[in-house]
């Protein structure tokens, strides 16, 4: 059974989307009493679902549906990922997944094994912290200076490998080399014997997520790692462009 409230606040969004946009006009359309809208109104704009123009009063949808929206993959996104990762893996025969954000965190959301005899399984849905994992380092490469020392001052180092970064000053370093390269590393930071490289996925209009690798520490040879950059490039500009 619907809840009235859940019913009555996308009611209330959908019509803003539609054009109505003062508050008698969604008070008449939606039937919703004057007390019962004020608050949810209220509510709506406090999390920046809507927001209202201090010259008329009007109401029209905020930034944070569009932040909401950003956070998970865009329609259709999984369906260009999963060719492009399953081609990935079968070029180099090793571990392929692709990360989006989600907060202070990077969640794998497609993967794919290679076919080598010692290999690492990545598991969908599978969430790290952006300093322990590769995606997670070209995240933190993206983002301006003030908004890393606010990621910093509210995170707490997690050791989940003796080789895990604990402190902010290697994090800036290897910040700095991705921003530099294009690609970030982590060498057994999250999984012991695996090193991950992962490369920005961007469009137009903002990041759409991260490619990665998974790679046993005893393959990640230098020629390798040329290999792995060149076809990691390839895909990246691959699902870019679609």
């Amino acid at each position: 059974m619907p809840v009235k409230s859940a019913v009555r606040v996308l009611d209330i969004l959908e019509a803003v989307a539609a054009g109505h946009a003062s508050f008698s006009q969604l008070m008449h359309a939606l039937g919703i009493p004057r007390s019962s809208l004020f608050h949810l109104l209220g509510t709506l704009m406090a999390r920046g679902y809507l927001e209202q123009d201090a010259a008329s009063a009007a109401y029209r949808l905020g930034p944070g549906l569009a932040q909401l929206a950003r956070q998970r993959p865009a329609p259709g996104l999984l369906e260009r990922v999963r060719p492009v990762l399953q081609r990935l893996s079968a070029e180099i025969n090793e571990t392929t997944g692709f990360y989006v954000r989600e907060g202070d965190h990077v969640v794998a959301i497609a993967t794919h094994t290679g076919g080598q005899a010692l290999t690492y399984t990545m598991r969908v849905s599978e969430k790290a912290p952006l300093y322990a994992v590769s995606s997670g380092k070209i995240v933190l490469s993206l983002m301006d200076d003030p908004e890393i020392r606010a990621y910093l001052a509210r995170t707490r180092f997690e050791s989940f490998t003796p080789h895990t970064l604990s402190s902010a000053k290697p994090l800036w370093e290897e910040i700095r080399i991705a921003r530099r390269d294009g690609f970030a590393y982590a060498r057994e930071e999250f999984t012991l014997g695996i090193i991950g490289i992962a490369i920005a996925v961007r469009a137009p209009d903002g990041l759409l997520g991260m490619l990665n690798l998974a790679v046993p520490s005893a393959r990640f040879t230098r020629a390798n790692a040329a290999l792995f950059r060149q076809k990691l490039r390839q895909a990246a500009a691959e699902l870019a462009a679609a």
